[in-house]
Protein backbone atom coordinates (compact mmCIF):
# COMPACT_ATOMS: atom_id res chain seq x y z
CA UNK A 1 0.00 0.00 0.00
CA UNK A 2 3.21 2.39 0.88
CA UNK A 3 4.32 1.60 -2.69
CA UNK A 4 1.34 3.21 -4.02
CA UNK A 5 0.88 5.97 -1.96
CA UNK A 6 4.51 7.03 -3.26
CA UNK A 7 3.30 6.73 -6.86
CA UNK A 8 0.33 8.75 -5.94
CA UNK A 9 2.93 11.27 -4.25
CA UNK A 10 5.07 11.47 -7.13
CA UNK A 11 2.30 12.61 -9.16
CA UNK A 12 1.88 15.58 -7.40
CA UNK A 13 3.39 19.25 -7.72
CA UNK A 14 6.68 19.13 -6.02
CA UNK A 15 5.67 22.03 -3.64
CA UNK A 16 2.70 19.45 -2.18
CA UNK A 17 4.82 16.01 -2.49
CA UNK A 18 6.12 16.15 0.95
CA UNK A 19 3.22 17.69 2.49
CA UNK A 20 0.95 15.57 1.47
CA UNK A 21 3.35 12.65 2.43
CA UNK A 22 3.75 14.41 6.17
CA UNK A 23 0.14 14.20 6.42
CA UNK A 24 -0.60 11.23 5.19
CA UNK A 25 1.94 9.86 7.95
CA UNK A 26 0.31 11.15 10.57
CA UNK A 27 -2.87 9.78 9.51
CA UNK A 28 -1.45 6.50 8.93
CA UNK A 29 0.05 7.12 12.63
CA UNK A 30 -3.57 7.85 14.40
CA UNK A 31 -4.96 5.09 12.45
CA UNK A 32 -2.78 2.68 14.44
CA UNK A 33 -2.82 4.08 17.15
CA UNK A 34 -6.84 4.27 17.59
CA UNK A 35 -6.44 0.18 16.56
CA UNK A 36 -4.07 -0.60 19.08
CA UNK A 37 -6.11 0.88 21.60
CA UNK A 38 -9.37 -1.17 20.01
CA UNK A 39 -7.47 -4.34 20.47
CA UNK A 40 -6.66 -3.10 24.13
CA UNK A 41 -10.80 -2.47 25.00
CA UNK A 42 -11.57 -5.70 22.80
CA UNK A 43 -8.42 -8.04 24.72
CA UNK A 44 -10.30 -6.28 28.17
CA UNK A 45 -13.48 -7.62 27.37
CA UNK A 46 -12.40 -11.15 26.09
CA UNK A 47 -11.06 -11.17 29.53
CA UNK A 48 -13.89 -10.21 31.47
CA UNK A 49 -16.16 -12.69 29.42
CA UNK A 50 -13.54 -15.84 30.15
CA UNK A 51 -13.51 -14.14 34.00
CA UNK A 52 -17.59 -14.01 33.90
CA UNK A 53 -18.10 -17.58 32.01
CA UNK A 54 -15.15 -19.71 34.66
CA UNK A 55 -16.94 -18.19 38.00
CA UNK A 56 -20.58 -19.64 35.99
CA UNK A 57 -18.83 -22.61 35.24
CA UNK A 58 -17.82 -22.87 39.13
CA UNK A 59 -21.37 -21.99 39.93
CA UNK A 60 -22.88 -24.75 37.06
CA UNK A 61 -20.16 -27.74 39.06
CA UNK A 62 -21.78 -26.83 42.41
CA UNK A 63 -25.26 -26.98 41.26
CA UNK A 64 -24.47 -30.25 39.10
CA UNK A 65 -23.58 -31.79 42.61
CA UNK A 66 -26.76 -30.37 44.01
CA UNK A 67 -28.63 -32.20 41.02
CA UNK A 68 -26.88 -35.63 41.10
CA UNK A 69 -27.44 -35.76 45.17
CA UNK A 70 -30.37 -35.38 45.07
CA UNK A 71 -31.00 -37.75 42.21
CA UNK A 72 -28.91 -40.39 44.12
CA UNK A 73 -31.36 -39.79 46.77
CA UNK A 74 -34.35 -40.14 44.84
CA UNK A 75 -33.46 -43.41 43.44
CA UNK A 76 -33.03 -44.44 46.94
CA UNK A 77 -36.13 -43.41 48.16
CA UNK A 78 -38.00 -45.07 44.97
CA UNK A 79 -36.11 -48.85 45.72
CA UNK A 80 -37.15 -48.41 49.18
CA UNK A 81 -41.18 -47.82 47.99
CA UNK A 82 -40.39 -50.43 44.63
CA UNK A 83 -39.57 -52.78 47.77
CA UNK A 84 -42.56 -51.97 49.62
CA UNK A 85 -44.73 -51.83 46.13
CA UNK A 86 -43.34 -55.69 45.53
CA UNK A 87 -44.71 -56.41 49.41
CA UNK A 88 -47.98 -55.11 48.72
CA UNK A 89 -48.30 -57.05 44.99
CA UNK A 90 -47.18 -60.39 46.71
CA UNK A 91 -50.05 -59.66 49.47
CA UNK A 92 -52.39 -58.75 46.24
CA UNK A 93 -51.33 -62.05 44.84
CA UNK A 94 -52.18 -64.40 47.86
CA UNK A 95 -55.54 -62.40 48.20
CA UNK A 96 -56.31 -63.22 44.89
CA UNK A 97 -55.34 -66.68 44.84
CA UNK A 98 -57.83 -66.87 47.82
CA UNK A 99 -60.36 -65.13 46.02
CA UNK A 100 -60.12 -67.29 43.16
CA UNK A 101 -60.32 -70.77 45.22
CA UNK A 102 -63.64 -68.84 47.27
CA UNK A 103 -64.94 -68.26 43.75
CA UNK A 104 -64.13 -71.33 42.19
CA UNK A 105 -66.25 -72.96 45.26
CA UNK A 106 -69.09 -70.62 44.85
CA UNK A 107 -69.14 -71.25 40.74
CA UNK A 108 -68.97 -74.64 41.64
CA UNK A 109 -72.37 -73.99 43.76
CA UNK A 110 -74.04 -71.74 41.11
CA UNK A 111 -73.67 -74.40 38.02
CA UNK A 112 -75.36 -77.14 40.64
CA UNK A 113 -78.32 -74.54 41.09
CA UNK A 114 -78.15 -73.69 37.21
CA UNK A 115 -78.09 -78.06 36.80
CA UNK A 116 -81.16 -78.18 39.17
CA UNK A 117 -82.84 -75.17 37.79
CA UNK A 118 -82.64 -77.06 33.90
CA UNK A 119 -84.10 -80.46 35.69
CA UNK A 120 -86.98 -78.20 36.98
CA UNK A 121 -87.56 -76.47 33.50
CA UNK A 122 -87.58 -79.37 31.85
CA UNK A 123 -90.35 -80.72 33.75
CA UNK A 124 -92.53 -77.56 33.27
CA UNK A 125 -91.71 -77.96 29.80
CA UNK A 126 -93.40 -81.34 29.46
CA UNK A 127 -96.49 -80.06 31.22
CA UNK A 128 -96.38 -77.10 28.70
CA UNK A 129 -96.25 -79.19 25.57
CA UNK A 130 -98.76 -81.60 26.66
CA UNK A 131 -100.88 -78.46 27.33
CA UNK A 132 -100.00 -77.67 24.11
CA UNK A 133 -100.89 -80.59 22.28
CA UNK A 134 -104.11 -80.75 24.52
CA UNK A 135 -105.18 -77.20 23.27
CA UNK A 136 -103.99 -78.15 19.49
CA UNK A 137 -106.70 -81.35 19.81
CA UNK A 138 -109.42 -79.19 21.23
CA UNK A 139 -108.93 -76.54 18.37
CA UNK A 140 -108.80 -78.88 15.84
CA UNK A 141 -112.07 -80.40 17.28
CA UNK A 142 -113.96 -76.80 17.39
CA UNK A 143 -112.95 -76.22 13.85
CA UNK A 144 -114.17 -78.99 12.75
CA UNK A 145 -117.47 -78.27 14.61
CA UNK A 146 -117.23 -75.00 12.73
CA UNK A 147 -116.90 -75.93 9.47
CA UNK A 148 -120.17 -78.43 9.78
CA UNK A 149 -121.85 -75.45 11.10
CA UNK A 150 -120.72 -72.90 8.31
CA UNK A 151 -122.06 -75.30 6.03
CA UNK A 152 -125.57 -75.04 7.55
CA UNK A 153 -124.80 -71.02 7.43
CA UNK A 154 -124.20 -71.40 3.63
CA UNK A 155 -126.73 -73.37 2.77
CA UNK A 156 -129.08 -70.94 4.45
CA UNK A 157 -128.16 -67.92 2.55
CA UNK A 158 -128.75 -69.90 -0.61
CA UNK A 159 -132.00 -70.42 0.39
CA UNK A 160 -132.67 -67.26 1.24
CA UNK A 161 -130.97 -65.39 -1.97
CA UNK A 162 -133.60 -68.10 -3.86
CA UNK A 163 -136.35 -66.62 -1.89
CA UNK A 164 -135.63 -63.03 -2.08
CA UNK A 165 -135.43 -63.46 -5.97
CA UNK A 166 -138.72 -65.78 -6.02
CA UNK A 167 -140.38 -62.65 -4.08
CA UNK A 168 -139.09 -59.81 -6.49
CA UNK A 169 -140.41 -61.90 -9.28
CA UNK A 170 -143.74 -62.71 -7.81
CA UNK A 171 -144.07 -58.15 -6.95
CA UNK A 172 -143.23 -57.75 -10.20
CA UNK A 173 -145.95 -59.63 -11.61
CA UNK A 174 -148.44 -58.33 -8.99
CA UNK A 175 -148.56 -54.64 -9.87
CA UNK A 176 -146.62 -52.42 -12.19
CA UNK A 177 -147.96 -49.28 -10.28
CA UNK A 178 -146.23 -50.18 -7.46
CA UNK A 179 -143.08 -51.05 -8.71
CA UNK A 180 -143.34 -47.35 -10.63
CA UNK A 181 -144.35 -46.05 -7.52
CA UNK A 182 -141.42 -47.61 -5.49
CA UNK A 183 -138.21 -46.83 -8.58
CA UNK A 184 -137.56 -43.82 -7.13
CA UNK A 185 -136.94 -45.72 -3.66
CA UNK A 186 -134.89 -48.87 -5.13
CA UNK A 187 -132.69 -46.25 -6.86
CA UNK A 188 -131.94 -44.84 -3.05
CA UNK A 189 -132.20 -47.97 -1.78
CA UNK A 190 -129.37 -49.37 -4.18
CA UNK A 191 -126.78 -47.60 -2.34
CA UNK A 192 -127.80 -48.99 1.23
CA UNK A 193 -127.82 -52.30 -0.07
CA UNK A 194 -124.21 -52.06 -0.89
CA UNK A 195 -123.84 -51.35 2.82
CA UNK A 196 -125.81 -54.68 3.59
CA UNK A 197 -124.58 -57.10 1.13
CA UNK A 198 -121.49 -55.26 3.27
CA UNK A 199 -122.85 -55.96 6.24
CA UNK A 200 -123.66 -59.29 5.68
CA UNK A 201 -119.71 -60.30 4.29
CA UNK A 202 -118.46 -59.43 7.64
CA UNK A 203 -120.94 -61.14 9.32
CA UNK A 204 -120.64 -64.37 7.24
CA UNK A 205 -117.03 -63.99 8.30
CA UNK A 206 -118.04 -63.29 12.27
CA UNK A 207 -120.01 -66.50 11.98
CA UNK A 208 -117.46 -68.91 10.50
CA UNK A 209 -114.99 -67.82 13.00
CA UNK A 210 -117.36 -67.76 16.01
CA UNK A 211 -117.45 -71.61 16.94
CA UNK A 212 -120.05 -72.62 19.20
CA UNK A 213 -120.51 -69.20 20.96
CA UNK A 214 -121.83 -68.05 18.00
CA UNK A 215 -124.82 -70.80 17.71
CA UNK A 216 -127.33 -68.81 19.87
CA UNK A 217 -126.67 -65.99 18.31
CA UNK A 218 -127.21 -67.61 14.64
CA UNK A 219 -130.47 -68.59 15.73
CA UNK A 220 -131.83 -64.93 16.49
CA UNK A 221 -130.37 -64.04 13.22
CA UNK A 222 -131.74 -66.34 10.97
CA UNK A 223 -135.33 -65.56 12.54
CA UNK A 224 -134.10 -62.08 11.34
CA UNK A 225 -133.37 -63.11 7.70
CA UNK A 226 -136.37 -65.18 7.62
CA UNK A 227 -138.98 -62.11 8.31
CA UNK A 228 -137.00 -60.52 5.57
CA UNK A 229 -139.16 -62.33 3.01
CA UNK A 230 -141.93 -60.57 3.69
CA UNK A 231 -140.51 -57.11 3.40
CA UNK A 232 -136.99 -55.23 2.18
CA UNK A 233 -137.35 -52.58 4.74
CA UNK A 234 -137.95 -55.45 7.76
CA UNK A 235 -134.73 -56.80 5.89
CA UNK A 236 -132.24 -53.65 6.57
CA UNK A 237 -133.85 -53.19 10.64
CA UNK A 238 -133.29 -56.93 11.08
CA UNK A 239 -129.27 -56.95 9.65
CA UNK A 240 -129.35 -53.33 11.72
CA UNK A 241 -130.06 -55.07 15.20
CA UNK A 242 -128.14 -58.13 14.63
CA UNK A 243 -125.09 -55.89 13.71
CA UNK A 244 -125.16 -54.50 17.28
CA UNK A 245 -126.24 -57.21 18.79
CA UNK A 246 -123.05 -59.41 16.94
CA UNK A 247 -120.67 -56.17 18.34
CA UNK A 248 -119.35 -57.96 21.04
CA UNK A 249 -119.09 -61.33 19.84
CA UNK A 250 -117.34 -59.81 17.22
CA UNK A 251 -114.81 -58.69 19.87
CA UNK A 252 -114.48 -61.78 21.59
CA UNK A 253 -113.72 -63.47 18.99
CA UNK A 254 -111.24 -61.22 17.49
CA UNK A 255 -109.34 -61.45 20.78
CA UNK A 256 -109.57 -65.11 20.57
CA UNK A 257 -108.66 -64.47 17.08
CA UNK A 258 -105.82 -62.66 17.75
CA UNK A 259 -104.58 -65.04 20.31
CA UNK A 260 -104.13 -67.88 17.67
CA UNK A 261 -102.64 -65.09 15.24
CA UNK A 262 -99.66 -64.43 17.78
CA UNK A 263 -99.28 -68.11 18.51
CA UNK A 264 -98.98 -68.82 14.79
CA UNK A 265 -96.50 -66.26 14.80
CA UNK A 266 -94.46 -67.27 17.73
CA UNK A 267 -94.15 -70.89 15.75
CA UNK A 268 -93.49 -69.25 12.13
CA UNK A 269 -90.71 -67.01 13.36
CA UNK A 270 -89.21 -70.50 15.46
CA UNK A 271 -89.65 -72.68 12.23
CA UNK A 272 -89.29 -70.55 9.07
CA UNK A 273 -85.16 -69.96 8.77
CA UNK A 274 -84.91 -73.78 8.59
CA UNK A 275 -88.18 -74.21 6.08
CA UNK A 276 -86.99 -70.77 4.47
CA UNK A 277 -83.45 -72.68 3.84
CA UNK A 278 -84.62 -75.99 2.68
CA UNK A 279 -87.25 -75.37 0.33
CA UNK A 280 -86.00 -71.81 -1.07
CA UNK A 281 -82.71 -71.61 -0.16
CA UNK A 282 -82.37 -68.80 1.70
CA UNK A 283 -79.93 -67.85 4.48
CA UNK A 284 -81.29 -65.39 6.91
CA UNK A 285 -78.90 -62.42 7.51
CA UNK A 286 -80.91 -60.80 10.24
CA UNK A 287 -83.34 -63.02 12.55
CA UNK A 288 -87.26 -63.00 12.06
CA UNK A 289 -89.17 -60.76 14.45
CA UNK A 290 -92.13 -59.53 15.26
CA UNK A 291 -91.85 -55.50 15.56
CA UNK A 292 -92.76 -52.23 14.58
CA UNK A 293 -90.54 -50.47 11.95
CA UNK A 294 -89.55 -47.56 11.49
CA UNK A 295 -90.28 -45.85 7.56
CA UNK A 296 -90.06 -42.10 7.16
CA UNK A 297 -91.03 -41.08 10.53
CA UNK A 298 -93.80 -43.50 10.81
CA UNK A 299 -93.92 -46.84 12.24
CA UNK A 300 -94.94 -50.22 10.34
CA UNK A 301 -96.44 -53.49 12.05
CA UNK A 302 -95.09 -56.29 10.90
CA UNK A 303 -95.75 -59.20 12.07
CA UNK A 304 -92.59 -61.41 10.38
CA UNK A 305 -89.76 -59.33 9.57
CA UNK A 306 -86.13 -59.93 8.68
CA UNK A 307 -83.50 -60.01 6.61
CA UNK A 308 -82.37 -63.19 4.02
CA UNK A 309 -79.84 -63.73 1.04
CA UNK A 310 -80.65 -65.78 -2.01
CA UNK A 311 -77.69 -66.28 -4.82
CA UNK A 312 -76.50 -62.86 -3.31
CA UNK A 313 -79.41 -60.90 -3.27
CA UNK A 314 -80.21 -59.41 -0.72
CA UNK A 315 -84.44 -60.07 0.06
CA UNK A 316 -86.67 -58.84 2.69
CA UNK A 317 -88.73 -61.84 4.48
CA UNK A 318 -92.22 -59.90 5.36
CA UNK A 319 -94.83 -62.56 6.65
CA UNK A 320 -98.35 -62.18 8.16
CA UNK A 321 -100.21 -65.24 10.38
CA UNK A 322 -103.76 -65.41 10.50
CA UNK A 323 -106.13 -67.44 11.75
CA UNK A 324 -108.67 -66.45 8.69
CA UNK A 325 -107.34 -65.49 5.40
CA UNK A 326 -109.77 -63.16 3.49
CA UNK A 327 -109.72 -61.00 0.51
CA UNK A 328 -109.86 -57.99 2.57
CA UNK A 329 -106.62 -59.34 4.57
CA UNK A 330 -104.63 -59.80 1.91
CA UNK A 331 -105.03 -55.99 0.38
CA UNK A 332 -104.24 -54.75 3.88
CA UNK A 333 -100.88 -57.25 3.76
CA UNK A 334 -99.78 -55.86 0.30
CA UNK A 335 -100.80 -52.13 1.34
CA UNK A 336 -98.44 -53.06 4.32
CA UNK A 337 -95.63 -54.52 1.86
CA UNK A 338 -95.71 -51.22 -0.51
CA UNK A 339 -94.04 -49.36 2.60
CA UNK A 340 -90.90 -50.88 2.11
CA UNK A 341 -88.30 -50.74 -0.77
CA UNK A 342 -86.17 -53.74 -2.12
CA UNK A 343 -86.95 -57.22 -3.00
CA UNK A 344 -89.25 -58.59 -1.41
CA UNK A 345 -89.95 -62.46 -0.67
CA UNK A 346 -93.50 -62.32 1.20
CA UNK A 347 -95.09 -65.60 3.23
CA UNK A 348 -98.93 -65.52 4.81
CA UNK A 349 -99.52 -68.70 7.03
CA UNK A 350 -102.99 -69.72 7.96
CA UNK A 351 -105.11 -72.76 8.99
CA UNK A 352 -106.81 -72.99 5.46
CA UNK A 353 -107.47 -71.34 2.52
CA UNK A 354 -110.33 -71.48 -0.02
CA UNK A 355 -109.04 -71.80 -4.33
CA UNK A 356 -109.90 -68.54 -5.01
CA UNK A 357 -107.72 -67.06 -1.94
CA UNK A 358 -104.94 -69.18 -3.17
CA UNK A 359 -105.61 -68.23 -6.56
CA UNK A 360 -105.87 -64.29 -5.10
CA UNK A 361 -102.39 -65.01 -3.23
CA UNK A 362 -100.19 -66.33 -6.09
CA UNK A 363 -101.59 -63.95 -8.32
CA UNK A 364 -99.95 -61.23 -5.69
CA UNK A 365 -96.39 -63.83 -5.44
CA UNK A 366 -97.45 -64.58 -2.11
CA UNK A 367 -96.09 -67.59 -0.67
CA UNK A 368 -98.88 -69.70 1.34
CA UNK A 369 -97.67 -72.02 4.49
CA UNK A 370 -100.08 -74.37 6.00
CA UNK A 371 -99.92 -73.96 9.92
CA UNK A 372 -99.49 -77.62 10.38
CA UNK A 373 -95.98 -77.32 8.34
CA UNK A 374 -95.01 -75.56 11.42
CA UNK A 375 -93.43 -76.89 14.16
CA UNK A 376 -95.16 -76.74 17.94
Amino acid sequence: MIEKLNRVFEKLPPEHRDIMREAFTILIEEVINAVVKDNERIWQSIEKTWQTMNERFERQEKENERIWQAIKEGFERQEKENQRIWQAIEELRKDMKEGFEKQAQENEKIWQAIKEGFERQEKENQRIWQAIEELRKDMKEGFERQEKENQRIWQAIEEMRKDMKEGFEKQAQENEKIWQAIKEGFERQEKENQRIWQAIEEMRKDMKEGFERQAKENERIWQAIEKTNERLDKLILAFEKAEKRNEQTRKQVGVLTGNFGYLLEDRAIRTLPKLLKERYGFEITEPLRRDFIEINGKYIEVNIYGRARKNDEEFIIIGEAKTRITNKAIIGFLEKCNNFEGKQFRIMIGYLITPKIKQILENNNIIFINSYELEL
